[in-house]
């Protein structure tokens, strides 16, 4: 059955105008009546299920016949893509009326076109009845014949305003148009018109597109993905989850999650109100591991994340994991000539590491994330004896306990529900005589930082199940950001482990106390990604500046972004946008913000722009950052009184001083 809109107008050319509009969106879906004040034998609303009216007079005059408990919009509108185009075209400094047949109207349209960016001239309201004619440039108007002030003015028709996205999705959840026709209508819509509601397009449009990389992301898993509401309403689910329940994807969402679970009371373990981790069921005559989150922000609780996978298929995919987290293989490609910069503090962590390469000692390297341990690790392996043994670099904080335990030391056939046939060999066996790499050395669990302490003092270990002794010569390079002798003081670190682990400590600095190899390093990686660029001194000054708490690491992921969103040179104007805060650009002094303003005007002068308070303003925030329109007053005012400006009115605006 078709749902029903009333529409309150003043008039019938318009009343007909929003008939066929409505008609025309909903794809004849809905019936549309119209109603004015000036009907004769006015009909009473008795049965319709929205009542839309274009202004508050309107809907007074219109109140008593209204006889029904249907909800009651007003409809904001808006004017087309096409015309907001014609109206930015016009030059700045110029004055315009507009027209429309009352106050409210007229007032309206207005504040749609300053809503929707137009402020390159002055907008005045006329409507009939209105006094103080003045002379302006153009006239604009929709459709408003009748009453256009007699002036000598271009008339510019920007036709029938049109129904705002808002206004459009209003009506849609109103109604409660169903889900596939309100995408259609939303993706048509939004191409027709501009928003009142900023941002609205791009939203919608970054919405599908996250809905699309979502669905993408959640269906490579390998475990099944459920996320529920605050009711248990199951709001996101993915194929693996309807594969493992066997249940169709589009039954399981937007369906509750006690219904679901009516299939199988087994599965009543995820109605629990405590948090569940890796909890191990039976479910289908198969072992099946559930992990059950609270989605909490602000104190304020959402919903819940669950997580299903089958024990199995964790063993199975076991060997292919290790491939991708047991770092690069069984060798390194980095030696000292790796390492760039020549700070004394890097040299001397260089040296350090070159004299004791040749030991079989353990070494611990300390240095913040992005440093490079992983590159000193590679290159006192290739500097050692051992350089022609295996190399093998592993990330503890990559995996959960029990994958971790089995892939240090390995485990035999049989060792637990889902081994594989014959077992599996542990990094500690693979390294033999060679070296072995820890990174993130501080994530290792309390209980089995115990079982590697054993191995480092009596070089042997036993497989996850096995029992047997085996003996293995490994030279231990282990790596933290973390600062553990802290974490020895709190508990969370084995006092024992640790003093094994620091036999020879290397320090990493961070690249904010070696900057001087900064310039160095930007060279380095033009090279790399084969771009060569000049340097702006903007954005030298920049790094010098900025303390690169990603540090090596974050300065080369800079060029590269840079590098590719942009053919100009390394400038301020090219970084990331988490760059572009007061803090980070230091830009604090009036001098520094006074050489930036005069070359944001030499720079519009050049493409023939002329150069307001206003353009300096706009400009200087979107390149560098936040600003206030008091500030660059004040930054105008001491250039203009110290002769490097000259500040005139109208479209010049500010120009560099002879």
């Amino acid at each position: 059955m078709k749902k029903r809109i009333a529409v309150l107008v003043i008039e019938d050319k318009i009343g007909n105008y929003f008939l066929e509009e409505l008609k025309y969106i909903f794809e004849n879906t809905v019936e549309v009546d119209y109603f004015t004040p000036n009907m004769i034998n006015k009909p009473f609303i008795y049965e319709t299920d929205l009542i839309l009216y274009t202004d508050p007079s309107i809907l007074i005059e219109m109140i008593e016949y209204i006889k029904c408990s249907a909800p009651i919009l007003m409809m904001k509108r808006t004017i087309s893509k096409q015309s907001v185009e014609k109206l930015r075209k016009i030059d700045s400094d110029k004055s315009a009326y507009i027209v429309n047949i009352n106050s409210f109207m007229a007032n309206e349209t207005l504040a749609t076109l300053y809503s929707l960016g137009i402020k390159n001239m002055k907008l005045l309201p006329y409507y009939e009845g209105a006094s103080n004619i003045k002379n302006v440039d153009y006239i604009i108007t929709p459709n408003e014949f009748e009453c256009m002030p007699n002036i000598d003015a271009e008339v510019i028709n920007i036709g029938n305003r049109v129904f705002d996205l808002s206004t459009v999705l209003d009506i849609i959840a109103y109604l409660n148009i169903e889900k596939k026709l309100s995408e259609k209508i939303i993706k048509k819509y939004s191409l027709k018109v501009p928003t009142f509601w900023k941002g609205l397009n791009s939203t919608l449009y970054d919405k599908k597109m996250l809905a699309g990389q979502l669905d993408v992301v959640l269906n490579e898993f390998d475990n099944g993905i459920i996320l529920c509401d605050e009711k248990g309403l199951i709001l996101l689910s993915n194929n693996k989850a309807s594969q493992i329940l066997n249940i169709s994807k589009e039954y399981i969402e937007q369906d509750y999650l006690k219904n679901l679970l009516e299939r199988d009371t087994i599965l009543n373990v995820l109605l629990k109100k405590d948090e569940i981790h890796d909890e191990i069921i039976d479910f289908s005559n198969k072992k099946l591991i559930v992990t059950m989150k609270k989605v909490i922000y602000d104190e304020v609780y959402f919903g819940k994340l669950i997580i299903l996978k089958y024990y199995s298929e964790l063993l199975i995919n076991q060997q292919k994991l290790h491939d991708k987290l047991v770092g690069k293989g069984y060798y390194s490609k980095y030696s000292f000539d790796s390492i760039k910069g020549s700070h004394p503090k890097l040299m001397d962590a260089i040296n350090i590491s070159k004299k004791i390469a040749h030991s079989s000692s353990t070494v611990l390297l300390l240095g913040e994330s992005g440093t490079g341990k992983e590159l000193f690790a590679g290159a006192i392996h290739n500097f050692s004896d051992r350089k022609n043994r295996p190399f093998i670099a592993i990330n503890c904080a990559t995996l959960p306990e029990n994958l971790l335990e089995s892939e240090l030391f390995g485990y035999e056939e049989g060792a637990f529900t889902g081994a594989r046939k014959g077992g599996k060999m542990g990094v500690f066996e693979k390294a033999n005589h060679g070296t072995l790499f820890l990174d993130e050395i501080g994530e290792i669990p309390l209980n089995l930082q115990a079982r590697l302490l054993r191995a480092l003092q009596e070089n042997e270990i036993m497989k996850i199940g096995g029992d047997s002794i085996i003996n293995v010569d490994v030279r231990i390079i282990a790596a933290s950001n973390k600062d553990l002798f802290e974490m020895v003081e709190q508990g969370t670190f084995r006092n024992d482990l640790f003093y094994r682990l620091n036999v020879f400590q290397v320090n990493l600095p961070p690249l904010r106390e070696h900057k001087s190899d900064i310039e160095y390093l930007i060279n380095y990686f033009l090279d790399i990604f084969g771009d060569r660029r000049s340097i702006d001194y903007s954005f030298f000054k920049f790094c010098q500046d900025y303390n690169w708490h990603g540090n090596v690491r974050e300065l080369k992921n800079t060029i590269e972004y840079m590098l590719k969103v942009s053919n100009d040179s390394l400038k301020v104007e090219n970084l990331p946008n988490y760059f572009k805060k007061k803090e980070s650009l230091s830009y604090n002094t009036f001098e520094d913000i006074e050489k930036i303003v005069l070359g944001i005007i030499e720079s519009r002068a050049k493409k023939g722009l002329g150069t307001g308070r206003r353009s300096i303003y706009e400009e200087f925030c979107k390149t560098y950052y936040k600003i206030s329109e008091k500030e660059i007053r004040i930054i105008i005012k001491r250039l203009e009184d110290n002769g490097n400006i000259v500040v005139s009115v109208g479209r010049k605006g500010c120009q560099i001083s002879k």
